[in-house]
């Protein structure tokens, strides 16, 4: 068995060991473990079987393997007690963006939904104390805003650009993955710390890690081609433009948890600003987290994932949303111009006192011992 030499904690509720580095985690990296990790990751060469696309061996192992055996992509997934061990292909330790994105993250959304809270789509902003989700589809421009704002706002704290953890009582904790960004997003801050070399990678990166870029990858996905080995290949070849807050804001303030005060959509369109409904919020914020998994092998292996000894874990995902959102305002904002970093603080002061000022009791209709979780808006 491979010595496992990366390490990772994350808030104490999930553990990480792994073989390969995983960038995205760096921030959670510790010494070592007191408890077995959640989830353990070794990589090596798959047990001899059939090729296939999301093949079960039982309830509680899978396999994903498109066939190149050590120089594809190919992984095992086994449940056990308490998490799941992962045996990933010698080349995915090549491509940990790939190995973190389309393996990890995905057995670190439902893992979390096991241990009570929710992995959702939004980036997260800090004034003071109170937290505000900032949702969009993928490539709308919320880290472009999310930069500008904290460029502009020296009252703001840097929570998370992609990813935010979310307990039911509105607790909200810090996953601070590199942000990745673009041309147009590098121009849009004022002193990024990036060398002279990162600019000009920035130029090819850019392109082929694009809004078009990836529509084109997921057109694909539909032709049968092995898009999870094609997408590990480019993205050994060229890596993603990842760069951590700090190299983008220079001085940036960082949050490690707070308290959920509002949500808002980013949306591109007509001018406008439009309230919006506990329910009309939630559908949102659930669609938006589920559309940032839309690359393989996750669409194989997914029903495997988020069912459980408990039963389908999707129905507590979203009342572990439904509980934390309930009476916090959210908004949706549609703009022309893509304005949304100078209309963004306007709107949350203005929420927050209008929020102070019309402050009720959470709703007594939440069953006791269910530790503030909502069953509305379950599935």
């Amino acid at each position: 068995m491979q010595t496992a030499l990366h390490t990772y904690d994350i808030h104490g509720i999930v553990g990480v060991v792994s073989a390969a580095k995983l960038p995205e985690l760096e921030t959670f990296r510790v010494p070592d473990l007191a408890r077995d990790p959640e989830i353990r990751v070794r990589t090596g060469t798959l047990s001899p079987a059939a090729n296939g696309h999301g093949t079960p061996h039982g309830s509680r192992r899978i396999r994903y393997d498109e066939g190149f055996r050590r120089f594809g992509f190919g992984v095992e997934l086994e449940k056990r007690d308490g998490g799941y061990d992962v045996l990933a292909t010698a080349f995915l330790a090549r491509s940990p963006h790939v190995l973190y994105t389309n393996i990890v993250e995905p057995l670190l959304r439902w893992t979390f939904v096991e241990k009570g809270f929710a992995l959702v789509h939004g980036a997260c902003l800090a004034f003071g104390e109170d937290a505000y989700l900032v949702t969009a589809r993928t490539d709308t421009g919320k880290t472009t805003t999310v930069l500008r704002v904290l460029d502009n706002q020296p009252g703001c704290s840097f929570i998370s650009d992609d990813l935010t953890l979310v307990s039911p009582e509105g607790r909200i904790l810090t996953y601070p993955k590199p942000l990745t960004i673009s041309r147009h997003t590098l121009v849009a801050v004022n002193t990024p710390l990036l060398s002279g070399l990162e600019r000009a990678a920035l130029l090819i990166q850019s392109r082929l890690h694009s809004k078009s870029g990836r529509r084109f990858g997921l057109f694909l996905t539909r032709t049968g081609l092995p898009m999870a080995t094609t997408n590990a290949v480019v993205q050994f070849l060229v890596p993603p433009p990842k760069y951590p807050v700090q190299r983008l804001v220079p001085g940036v303030k960082l949050a490690n948890e707070a308290r959920l005060a509002g949500l808002i959509v980013i949306e591109r369109g007509d001018d406008g600003e439009v309230r919006l409904s506990d329910q009309e919020a939630l559908d949102i914020l659930m669609t938006n987290s589920e559309d940032s998994y839309g690359f393989p092998p996750y669409e194989s292996i997914k029903d495997f994932l988020y069912g459980s000894e408990r039963g389908d874990l999707r129905p507590l995902e979203r009342a572990t949303v439904a509980s934390a959102m309930i009476g916090k305002p959210a908004t949706l904002l549609r703009s022309s111009t893509r304005d949304w970093w100078q209309r963004v603080p306007a709107l949350i002061g203005g929420t927050a006192a209008h929020s102070a000022a019309t402050a009720v009791p959470s709703p007594a209709w939440i069953p006791a011992g269910s530790s503030g979780m909502a069953s509305v808006g379950a599935d």
